[in-house]
């Protein structure tokens, strides 16, 4: 007696050190899982395997078709899929015995693909059809991260399971199998209504009337998440007459029924002595869409699933989209086989359905004898049959005797299906992120080229562009200098083409001569205008042809009137120069006037030069004559017969004639004297005010200016160029950290999930383990 009560008391240790274990374990999950959420959102998507074993509507092994029914779960359990060949999920779950059994059926469900965080995104219009690889990056990742939430959100509710130390045990199956009767016959009682046709619209919850101080009671429950037995407000009492009406009608709308009743003898689940125990019978799963819906989402709150199934209509696609999304964590499955007795060809009929049960739920399979039973109608009420006399010692030694299996198994198989749905993801991250950064240096090493290119082509073109402009000024500078100079060293060449008319209008003439010279310097000074206009034109085209050449390296479509396309209507290279109004040429010509100089030969050396010469030319030509020495003794003799008196007054006379010849002679050259003076004043006063390097400078600035933006242009479009290649370049190489970041990521994550998997799975080790370590 002592050695049972110790060996109990050490069952109950191990049992509690599970617990523990499993639920730091679960919370250890639960904090990978928003890791995961927040790496994604923040950091880098995570990469979800399309086409393999995340795809929707895929099947099972014997081709039962996938459902996403279930409210948070997903589809999983015997999901198909191709899983990626390198790697093998840790998903493998050992039982409390570490049986082979269990490991060769998991072993089938280790190449399907995602199972807990897969995506089941399908459309009425589409059937069966993949919308998932329709969707883009973005969304995928948006709806895992949904999938994530849920998956936290429903280890919140594991978390509640293990540590609530009462069992729950759902019955449940299609219409009319049977499940009403099976649990009044489990409670030896008729407490639930029972008919032919389907009468259960709502869960009911059978407890003992021990947990409402012993008094036997029926509280109909508007909202499960807010009943508190001790507060009247949260439920309504239903009357035991109208329990029949309100389950079968349930017309005030209630979620459940929570029926408190004794038990009626010893040894029966309710009464067990050792743990509490609820008994929940509930709607059909193919009677409407939501109640099908609310028994999905109500089975994760559950330790043991009853499934009874009709043996004249085997498992129903509703049942195998119930079983297939409760084997998330519900790798056993207790199984009732009902109106086994309506079955003309029994060994036929078991067959088949251990057949679907093998690919419904591998383990309930493996343990078929303790799991799997035959019963008939008439059985049920007779609770010596033998039939159900083993049924329901073989629950009740599920749901009490092995509380592992029944309570912390289905917890420990999610949270490693968790995990290995994780590692697998990850897995696919890392594969992805290696991917990401193979096309990224791909990338970079296709455009280093081109980015070469542009350095060296922006660099040749900004001196081209520089070059162009410096030797247009220096031209342009340069003609203008020596063609302004030129023009005012040969001014008196303008005034020859002035007519003279006299002595008498030497005056006018002399303003005329000043007026053509002035339009003479106006004209060259507009020439060289033009001139610069010519250069400006010439670099504009040359600068616009270097334009096309480099939207050519960018990429645009070559252009026959690029000038037009290319560079803004401010910078066409067509428009017309127009240089601003040179206003004045010259201050000092506005400010020239007419003086007395100008009519005065004041250079005497060359007008006595001339009489000299005159002189000299006829004294010349008295000498070359044959009769030199015969005139000379003529006027020496005439000068001794005249006398010296009369002799001066001849040599006076004469000295009077010269005079009288030399002004009529300067007289007679009075035009030549204004053309001569006037230029060589005007030349003077240009040279002062330094006309020609002033035009020069001027027109030298002007073709700057003007050609100027084009350089501008053609520099700024290059740098753009190189810029936006440098941005590309910058995008690709974070781009590149990132995926490196989340490479290293992903693949830390992955053996984070693999160790803590590994420690899931050291929960389930055999008992002589567990007590070692106690």
């Amino acid at each position: 007696m002592n050695s049972n009560h110790s060996e109990q008391q050490l069952q109950q240790r191990v049992y509690a050190d599970r617990c523990r274990r499993l639920q730091a374990h679960l919370v250890d999950t639960k904090a990978l899982l928003r890791e995961l959420g927040d790496y994604s959102r923040t950091k880098w998507p995570v990469h979800y395997p399309l086409g393999r074993g995340g795809r929707a509507g895929d099947t099972g092994a014997a081709g039962l078709r996938r459902s996403s029914s279930m409210v948070m779960g997903g589809s999983a359990g015997s999901a198909g899929g191709e899983h990626p060949a390198p790697m093998r999920r840790a998903m493998t779950l050992e039982d409390a015995q570490g049986g082979r059994d269990a490991d060769d059926a998991d072993e089938a469900e280790d190449s399907a693909g995602l199972r807990v965080l897969r995506l089941d995104v399908r459309l009425a219009y589409h059937g069966d059809a993949d919308v998932v690889g329709s969707l883009e990056e973005s969304s995928i990742a948006r709806l895992f991260d949904e999938r994530l939430a849920q998956s936290a959100a429903h280890i919140d509710k594991l978390l509640a399971r293990v540590g609530d130390r009462s069992s729950k045990i759902l019955v449940t199956g299609d219409l009319n199998a049977g499940k009403s009767t099976l649990v009044n016959a489990l409670l030896r009682q008729d407490i639930l209504p029972s008919d032919q046709q389907p009468c259960t619209m709502l869960f009911c919850e059978v407890v003992d009337a021990s947990l409402n101080a012993g008094a036997e009671d029926i509280h109909g429950v508007p909202s499960i998440a807010a009943y508190s037995r001790a507060d009247p407000r949260t439920f309504e009492r239903v009357a035991r007459s109208d329990l029949e009406d309100v389950v079968a009608e349930n017309g005030a709308g209630f979620q459940q029924l929570k029926i408190y009743t004794r038990s009626r003898g010893h040894g029966t689940l309710l009464h067990n002595g050792s743990v509490d125990v609820a008994l929940i019978d509930s709607p059909g799963l193919n009677r409407d869409s939501l109640k099908t819906t609310q028994l999905f989402a109500r089975q994760e709150e559950i330790d043991v699933v009853v499934f009874v199934v009709n043996a004249e209509n085997h498992f129903t696609l509703s049942g195998q989209d119930f079983l297939a999304s409760a084997g998330n964590e519900k790798a056993r499955i207790f199984i009732v086989v009902n109106r086994f007795d309506a079955i003309r060809r029994r060994d036929r009929c078991e067959r088949m359905i251990l057949d679907q049960i093998r690919d419904l739920s591998p383990l309930t399979y493996a343990e078929r004898d303790d799991l799997v039973h035959f019963v008939s109608a008439h059985e049920q009420l007779a609770a010596a049959s033998e039939p159900f006399a083993r049924m329901e010692r073989s629950l009740r030694a599920f749901a009490l005797e092995q509380r592992f299996k029944s309570k912390l198994a289905p917890a420990q198989r999610y949270a490693m299906n968790v995990l290995g749905d994780v590692q697998y993801v990850a897995a696919e991250s890392v594969a992805a992120a290696t991917r990401r950064i193979q096309q990224i240096n791909a990338q970079l090493r296709e455009s280093l080229p081109r980015y070469e290119t542009l350095l060296v082509e922006r660099a040749a073109a900004s001196r081209t562009a520089e070059a162009v402009l410096d030797d247009g000024c220096l031209e342009v500078r340069r003609h203008t200098a020596a063609h302004l100079a030129n023009a005012t060293l040969h001014l008196q060449d303008v005034a020859d083409k002035v007519p003279y008319a006299g002595l008498l209008a030497l005056w006018a003439y002399a303003e005329r001569v000043l007026l053509a010279m002035v339009r003479h310097l106006e004209h060259e000074v507009a020439e060289c205008d033009r001139f610069a206009c010519f250069a400006i034109q010439q670099a504009r085209t040359e600068l616009s042809a270097l334009d096309v050449r480099r939207r050519g390296i960018e990429g645009a479509p070559s252009p026959h009137d690029a000038s037009e396309e290319l560079l803004p209507p401010s910078l066409s290279p067509d428009m017309s120069v127009e240089l601003p109004p040179v206003g004045t040429v010259s201050n000092a010509l506005d400010s020239a006037q007419l003086e007395l100089s100008d009519f005065v030969d004041l250079d005497l050396t060359r007008s006595w030069g001339a009489l000299t010469s005159l002189t000299a030319s006829a004294s010349l030509a008295l000498l070359a004559s044959k009769s030199v020495a015969a005139h000379a003794l003529a006027l020496l003799r005439l000068s001794s017969a005249m006398g010296t008196h009369t002799a001066r007054r001849v040599m006076v006379a004469s000295a009077v004639l010269i005079g009288a010849g030399s002004v009529l002679y300067v007289v007679s050259d009075m035009d030549a004297t204004v053309r001569r003076n006037l230029s060589a004043r005007l030349s003077l006063m240009l040279d002062d005010e330094g006309f020609a390097a002033r035009h020069a400078e001027r027109l030298a600035t002007e073709a700057s200016r003007a050609v100027r933006p084009f350089v501008w242009h053609l520099q700024h479009s290059f740098q753009r160029m190189v810029e936006a290649e440098e941005l590309r370049r910058a995008d690709h190489l974070r781009r590149r950290h990132a995926a490196q970041d989340s490479q290293v990521y992903f693949d830390e994550l992955r053996i984070k999930a693999h160790d803590l998997a590994n420690a899931v799975r050291a929960v389930g080790a055999a008992d002589s383990t567990d007590a070692a370590r106690l």
